[in-house]
């Protein structure tokens, strides 16, 4: 993979992708139920496959230039996202407050070279929130790969105590709000069902006044992505902590899903997001 050409990298990535979309009855099969509550109707069942597929492909094509960029890493991370982000302006102006910053991100595009790319940046130091990955190895590969370019990473069973630390220092923390949280979660709509959320971006924003911005990459038609900083997202506070946090984590769902909505495809949709059941539904299957 590492002597590949990036042209080659994409399409060893759309080869692999289609050859699981293939034979992963199972994750197609999630697909299919995820992208049926997204457009229920509006869409044929012809358009949704094509749409599983297309997202197959994107994202073993993220996968494969994950891996291709832990050599010559600037160089090739700069070929991947060729032009400044949008929205740079949004992030440094949030930077101004000294509360550092929160970023809403989801499994869309390549979050990974996302990343890397902003610590070349310089602006400010990220750290992201991720789940420890069950093997070993894979997860030193990982976590290698994703500190790179200067970054850090917490697991979600970490103390709060260091991301806390992380923002009052200015510094940015990644959140990503679009999978299936079974603990310390709260229900909010995704695509006009309860989903089990994540409510830490909310509460930190809450109790420190830390400011949130949208966070994604978009890919071309080349292999190549875009990325965009922002809108900040504005919160109010009516005096009710509880209510609030609720109401806030259900405006970064809904900034998620008017994404997706907008282009599914970059979005993994093999993934089961409404696993998770709130207690009146206690007997209810979605997957």
């Amino acid at each position: 993979m590492r002597p590949l050409s990036q042209k080659q990298v994409v399409g060893l990535g759309k080869g692999i992708g289609a050859m699981v979309f293939r034979f992963s009855g199972k994750r197609k099969k999630t697909a299919l139920t995820n992208l049926n509550i997204i457009f229920s109707d509006s869409q044929t069942s012809s358009q949704k496959i094509k749409r599983i597929k297309d997202s197959f492909k994107l994202l073993a094509v993220s996968a494969m230039q994950s891996i291709w960029v832990t050599i010559n890493t600037e160089e090739r991370v700069r070929q991947l996202i060729p032009k400044e982000p949008e929205g740079l302006d949004i992030l440094k102006k949030c930077l101004e407050k000294n509360k550092g910053v929160l970023f809403l991100t989801a499994h869309y595009g390549n979050w990974e070279v996302m990343g890397l790319y902003h610590g070349l940046l310089g602006i400010c130091p990220l750290s992201s929130i991720v789940r420890k990955l069950d093997n070993p190895y894979l997860d030193n590969f990982t976590t290698k790969m994703r500190t790179a370019t200067g970054n850090q990473i917490f697991y979600r069973d970490d103390s709060l105590l260091k991301i806390v630390r992380e923002l009052k220092n200015n510094h940015s923390v990644a959140v990503m709000m679009d999978q299936n949280t079974a603990r310390g979660s709260i229900f909010v709509n995704f695509f006009g069902l309860k989903a089990s959320t994540p409510r830490a971006l909310a509460r930190l924003s809450y109790r420190l006044g830390t400011p949130v911005i949208p966070l994604f990459s978009y890919p071309t038609s080349t292999g190549t992505y875009s990325i965009k900083y922002g809108p900040e997202l504005i919160f109010e506070k009516s005096g009710n902590k509880d209510q609030d946090i609720l109401d806030w984590t259900q405006e970064m769902e809904t900034f998620i899903e008017t994404v997706i909505r907008n282009n599914p495809n970059p979005w993994m949709c093999g993934h089961r997001r409404w696993k998770t059941r709130p207690p009146e539904e206690k007997n209810a299957h979605v997957y």
